[in-house]
């Protein structure tokens, strides 16, 4: 199987994976196995969709990394909180099923459990849907997936609960579904000048985290209201809201004064906002590309993204967000046409790859391609990715040990 752009889409293609409708996640436009046709793919790029898994042969292998009962698990996510955001976009009230989010939640975390290797971010929750919904969907996954790295790090960081509950990160999916909550609350005038200007500062879109979380206190753990109550803290002290001291002051919180459910789910949504600036409510009056996920991770490794997420966590980040995920379609400096093998969280952007013709007109080459890791080809590196130049967008570990999160835990643990 592989992920080609829609733009590659040809006739005769086999979907390897179904289709799911952009507006309406719950309904499968096509099912696994259907051969593509001309109006069919002339109907789907209408839809804006960004890419399809078609069967191709001798990439079998890749099949390990696509749960077809996760990617159902994280549409039902969406579909949960749909008719929620469907409502607000036409100022309507609509109920909040606060236990369906529990449920489809809970789901997504054991598809997740269930799924060690399929359990890296290729794959977008709302890959389609309106960019509100998208965004609350990869912000829940990139907090769950975060925080089941980060197990023996959560347990460190809320000692004073007993560890199982201390490790259980279902609250913190929860947070990451419903962190922007408030921005449903915001008036027309404030969210169309958060999507022209992303402005951090606009009291009047700071708000919205005080919204959130007085719709959701009493509803959901409070770790988790408290999470989406402080998602825009920073690690450096920079972020919003204050809070108020005994002494009646404002101060801002920084560091591990900043819960650690709030600095997983302030890393998740910097990430998704910088890697999709069409993120927010009325967004797709603004349209905006998504950039790619290694510009992205660029981004979150330099300054001033990298001074505003707790290190550790941004190390979780690097471990379960490939910048080139298996699958992906890359071309490399030399112009060879390759797709993503496997990768390493080690080093992220040499991954192995191996090479295919091009996919609009081979797709049934029996001919297997030349496999080539790029940890041993100083010569060789990705040029193109997700149809635009990464070149200068690569990123390499300064030391062997850089994006080690493991031994970085190990060493915390046997420090303590």
């Amino acid at each position: 199987m592989l992920r080609v752009p829609i733009a590659l889409a040809r006739p005769g293609m086999q979907l390897a994976l179904p289709v799911y409708h952009p507006r309406r996640p719950e309904s499968a436009l096509l099912r696994a196995g259907v051969a593509l046709e001309s109006h069919v793919i002339e109907r789907l790029r209408e839809l804006h969709l960004r890419e399809l898994w078609i069967t191709y042969p001798n990439l079998d292998f890749l099949a390990e990394h696509v749960s077809p009962a996760l990617l159902q698990a994280g549409h039902d996510v969406t579909t949960a909180v749909t008719p929620v955001f469907d409502a607000a976009r036409e100022h309507k009230h609509a109920r909040l099923d606060y236990p369906a989010y529990r449920r489809a939640v809970q789901s997504l975390l054991e598809r997740l459990l269930e799924c060690p290797r399929a359990r890296l971010y290729v794959h977008e929750l709302g890959e389609a849907g309106p960019p509100s919904i998208r965004h609350a969907g990869n912000v829940c996954l990139l907090a769950l997936l975060m925080g089941i790295k980060l197990e023996s790090y959560l347990m460190r960081e809320r000692s004073r609960i007993d560890a199982a509950l201390a490790r259980d990160v279902s609250s913190l999916g929860i947070a990451g579904l419903l962190h922007d909550l408030g921005m449903l609350k915001l008036d027309d005038e404030t969210l169309d000048r958060w999507n022209a200007t992303h402005d951090e500062s606009d009291p009047a879109f700071q708000e919205h985290v005080h919204l959130g979380f007085r719709m959701l206190q009493g509803e959901i753990e409070p770790s988790a209201a408290a999470a989406v109550l402080h998602h825009h803290q920073r690690f450096d002290g920079t972020g919003f809201p204050d809070r108020a001291t005994f002494d009646g002051r404002e101060a801002r919180l920084a560091g591990h004064d900043i819960h650690v459910f709030a600095r997983i789910l302030a890393a998740a949504d910097l990430f998704d906002r910088t890697r999709n600036p069409m993120h927010a409510p009325r967004a797709e009056l603004n349209p905006k590309p998504a950039i790619p996920i290694v510009r992205a991770l660029n981004l979150m490794l330099s300054p001033p993204r990298s001074r505003w997420i707790d290190p550790i966590v941004r190390q979780a980040l690097i471990a379960v967000v490939p910048p080139y995920a298996p699958g992906t379609l890359v071309t490399l400096n030399d112009g060879t046409r390759c797709v993503v093998a496997e990768w390493t969280h080690l080093d992220p952007c040499r991954p192995v790859v191996q090479t295919i013709g091009d996919p609009a007109t081979h797709f049934d080459d029996d001919e297997p391609g030349e496999r080539i890791n790029l940890r041993d080809r100083g010569d060789l590196y990705v040029a193109v990715a997700e149809g635009q130049d990464v070149a200068a967008d690569n990123f390499f570990p300064g030391h062997a040990t850089e994006f080690d999160l493991d031994l970085t835990l190990r060493r915390q643990y046997n420090a303590a």
